[in-house]
């Protein structure tokens, strides 16, 4: 006996879709699985409620009408005359012409490209623009302080000078805001000799 049927005989029965024999069977081995027989029962009390809630299928408005538009439609495509070959029996001018004309002007736009990059050089250095040199313009947030800018070409430097700041005291410690490079026990043991520090 079949304990577990197979799900889609299954699905057959709980749509009352089994007849005759095969019926009589598959409900005889299910004679024990009361759960089964009690899913197939709201199955169908669901299929009613549905049937009782949803209309039969709807014919549409006037099918005749619809129909006899369609039968037209047909009727007219099969009248319409269809083109006629060409009566040489050969191919019109357009079916060779189309490739020929694509070829000759990609072969003319080629011969022109060459010809304009042969006269003129891709890159003309002697034309480039030259960096034009402007002088840095200087902000100043805090009222009352300007700057100063000078350049020197001699010492290859730039200086900005500030008027109207207080003074820096010369307790100030810079240590915390400076990168001071320190010796470390773990470059001692890679083998580098790096140099000694000096706090000056």
């Amino acid at each position: 006996m079949n304990i577990n049927p197979d799900e889609a005989r299954l699905a057959l029965w709980l749509e009352d879709e089994l007849h005759g024999e095969e019926l009589a069977t598959f409900e005889a081995a299910l004679a024990g699985r009361a759960e089964l027989f009690a899913a197939r029962e709201e199955v169908r009390r669901w299929r009613g409620m549905m049937a009782a809630a949803l209309p039969p299928s709807v014919e549409p408005p006037y099918p005749d009408f619809f129909n006899s538009r369609i039968a037209k439609a047909i009727r007219e495509l099969d009248a319409a005359p269809l083109p006629e070959p060409n009566a040489a029996g050969g191919f019109s001018w357009r079916a060779w012409f189309m490739p020929v004309a694509a070829c000759a002007g990609m072969a003319i736009t080629f011969w022109l490209g060459g010809l304009k990059s042969g006269r003129v050089p891709e890159i003309d250095v002697t034309g480039a623009p030259r960096a034009i040199p402007v002088e840095p313009i200087l902000y100043t947030p805090e009222n009352g302080v300007s700057a100063e800018w000078i350049a020197s070409s001699k010492a290859a430097a730039s200086v900005i000078v500030l008027s109207g700041v207080e003074a820096i005291p010369d307790a100030t410690d810079f240590s915390e805001t400076v990168y001071l490079k320190q010796q470390r026990a773990i470059d001692s043991t890679a083998g580098l000799n790096p140099e000694p520090f000096s706090n000056e």
